[in-house]
């Protein structure tokens, strides 16, 4: 369980951020990997276009039983997660998360996420990704967090390794530089009832000036 007992190191440059390994059993991660859909599956919502071309499954018809417990534990890490950050209470939603999907050649360019969740109206504070890829040996399809020069942080999508940061308008995160090989992941948000300190308004995915550009 995260807990702010300085066992995980919340990093603030360029923002609030955290990089887990092992946080999860890794039988239980196994698991899900062998059910994680194909990408002809039933279920997945494709995006294709100049700034993003991803499978996002976050229909929980979709998610088998080991997904569905893997969600639950990410779920109960909210008390730990909001002690670590300093927010309010969290509520974990997994509406566009669940299995995220990159086939080779995908890519996420750089963004700042919507602010609001469509389905409970809570400001949103934190993501968290559980990445699910064996022996990442890459540059494409690693995370990256940017700050106002560019980049800042990379993470490669390594099996286990959990990243949690906080959003805002301008936290600026992706991953575009595109794989060769599949990119697996489960992804989740935590949203509380007040927004965060500095809000500026209600938004949808803001995409950075440089989207678009996949590899830059």
């Amino acid at each position: 369980m995260i807990e702010n007992d300085g066992g995980l190191q919340v990093k603030l440059h360029p923002f609030p951020h955290l990089v887990a390994d092992g946080l999860f059993q890794t039988g239980i991660l196994n698991n899900v990997l062998d059910e994680f859909p194909g990408p002809n599956a039933p279920g997945w919502k494709s995006f294709a276009n100049g700034t993003e071309r991803k499978l996002e499954g976050s229909n929980p018809r979709m998610w088998g039983v080991a997904t569905t417990l893997l969600l639950s534990q990410m779920a109960r890490q909210a008390p730990g997660l909001a002690k670590a950050f300093g927010t309010p209470p969290l509520t974990m939603e997994a509406l566009g998360g669940g299995y995220h999907l990159i086939e080779p050649g995908g890519y996420l360019a750089m963004h700042a996420d919507f602010s609001r969740s469509p389905q409970s109206g809570r400001y949103r504070w934190l993501n968290m990704l559980v990445y699910l890829n064996p022996d990442w040996d890459e540059e494409g399809g690693c995370l990256q967090l940017w700050d106002d020069d560019g980049p800042a942080v990379t993470v490669a999508p390594e099996f286990n390794r959990t990243v949690v940061f906080r959003t805002s308008g301008s936290s600026w995160h992706g991953h575009p530089v595109p794989n060769t090989r599949p990119r697996r992941s489960v992804a989740a948000y935590f949203y509380a009832e007040e927004p965060p300190p500095g809000y500026v308004g209600d938004h949808s995915t803001r995409w950075h000036p440089k989207a678009g550009q996949p590899g830059a």
